[in-house]
């Protein structure tokens, strides 16, 4: 299980890694003009990890809506949702011993901080640091399954489908810049700490729809997103 401290020190790196200047570290001059050339709206865009992922894993098939909203310079809302189908092959089911379908859909929401400013006139680009709660609800089952045993000999079994809920909250950071007149592209490297799981024992999931290998309590993902604005206020 991940503790505070390794959260605290992802934030950081995270931090360290991405350049940009702190809002601290700028004049106060600077802070006016960002607080007052800021665009503020509702971005509508799409998450590309799950069709991306799809050239990796051909079993699995992903989408995800994205959008973020200005609460107050520096402070923004994310939400997000998609689904999740996932049906082994015939080759992957044989080389696993067992037959596995799953399909879900996920939500996620939280709040991001920009920390990147600068003194440039129209500059809308931003790099985030953020907390997000992700909940995912599926159904699962397994066509059939095998337990070998030398000794025993093989046990063959199936599980029959029913429904299972995920919890997690996930950190994030990454930069976003405006291609072109509010149109955006960005990308976060997520870590991901399951808090809450139901109906597991029965049968371990796969994958987590939104949350990523059903095994793991921690899980770290990458979001790559292409976003429209609709500004309401600048």
């Amino acid at each position: 299980m991940v503790n505070l401290q390794q959260i605290l020190s992802f934030i950081f790196i995270s931090l360290f890694l991405f350049p940009g200047q702190g809002r601290g570290q700028n004049s106060e001059k600077a802070d006016n003009l960002f607080e007052e050339e800021q665009v503020q709206g509702i971005t509508l865009g799409v998450n590309f990890e799950g069709p991306i992922g799809r050239f990796f894993d051909t079993d699995r098939s992903a989408f995800s809506a994205v959008t973020h909203i200005n609460l107050s310079p520096g402070w923004f809302f994310r939400g997000e949702a998609g689904f999740e189908n996932l049906v082994f092959s015939a080759e992957n089911a044989e080389e696993r011993n067992f037959r596995y379908e799953s399909n879900g859909s996920f939500v996620k929401a939280g709040l991001l901080y920009d920390f990147f400013s600068v003194d440039e006139v129209g500059n809308n680009d931003n790099i985030f640091v953020g907390i997000n709660y992700g909940f995912a609800f599926q159904e699962h089952r397994s066509g059939g399954y095998t337990i070998e045993n030398d000794y025993w000999g093989d046990f063959h079994d199936s599980e029959s489908a029913y429904l299972m809920n995920t919890h997690w909250l996930e950190v994030s950071a990454g930069p976003r810049t405006e291609l072109f007149k509010n149109f955006y592209m960005g990308w976060t490297v997520n870590l991901k700490v399951k808090i809450l799981q139901d109906n597991a024992r029965e049968l371990q999931p796969y994958s987590v729809p939104g949350f990523g290998n059903g095994d793991n309590t921690v899980n770290v993902g990458f979001s790559y997103v292409l976003e429209y604005m609709i500004p309401w206020k600048k």
